[in-house]
């Protein structure tokens, strides 16, 4: 029987406390190959996600690689048909760090996030702040849809609402668009 990964964690941080305060040069407490996520606030499914190859280090930060996390939209179940997701936004990057008790996640390397209205967006790193459900970048974003494309040199995302905020530069290019 698989148990939530979440909750192992929570039972990893608690045994691994103590240890925290050893050379941070040893290896991870734990490694994990192959690792699916589900993750409640309360009763509530929060996030899903899998990763290649996850690892738990000593003093409660996570790091993995090649990973997905869906971030379902709030009221979801987080059920959809096979190899579709249910409504909400879906982050992809080569690698992915954070402490899963703060909240806090940065996402690296070709980052790649679907929105449930059809907006993708490319940037090399993004930070995401589970506590605000709010993703942002500082390293340029190009965002494609429905109706055309978007360049700027930072971004906030809404996961609740899916709503993108540019800063800096921003170039559009909208289809359909007469002049």
């Amino acid at each position: 029987m698989r148990r939530p990964l979440l909750s192992l964690l929570a039972l990893l941080a608690a045994c691994t406390q103590k240890q925290a305060t050893e050379d941070a040069s040893a290896p991870p407490a734990v490694v994990m190959h192959g690792v699916r996520l589900r993750s409640y606030d309360g009763s509530t499914l929060s996030m899903t996600g899998e990763a290649t190859l996850a690892t738990w280090d000593r003093t409660g930060e996570l790091t993995a690689t090649q990973a997905t996390v869906h971030v379902p939209d709030k009221g979801a179940n987080g059920t959809a048909p096979k190899g579709k997701q249910a409504g909400g936004t879906t982050v992809r990057a080569k690698l992915m760090e954070g402490n899963p008790g703060a909240r806090q996640l940065v996402a690296s390397g070709d980052v790649e996030v679907r929105t449930a209205s059809g907006l993708v967006a490319h940037t090399p790193r993004a930070t995401y702040d589970g506590s605000q459900q709010v993703a942002r970048g500082t390293e340029g974003v190009e965002v494609t849809g429905p109706n055309g494309r978007m360049r700027a040199d930072a971004f906030s995302l809404s996961f609740p609402t899916g709503q993108f905020d540019f800063e800096g530069s921003v170039r559009a290019n909208v289809q359909g668009a007469t002049r």
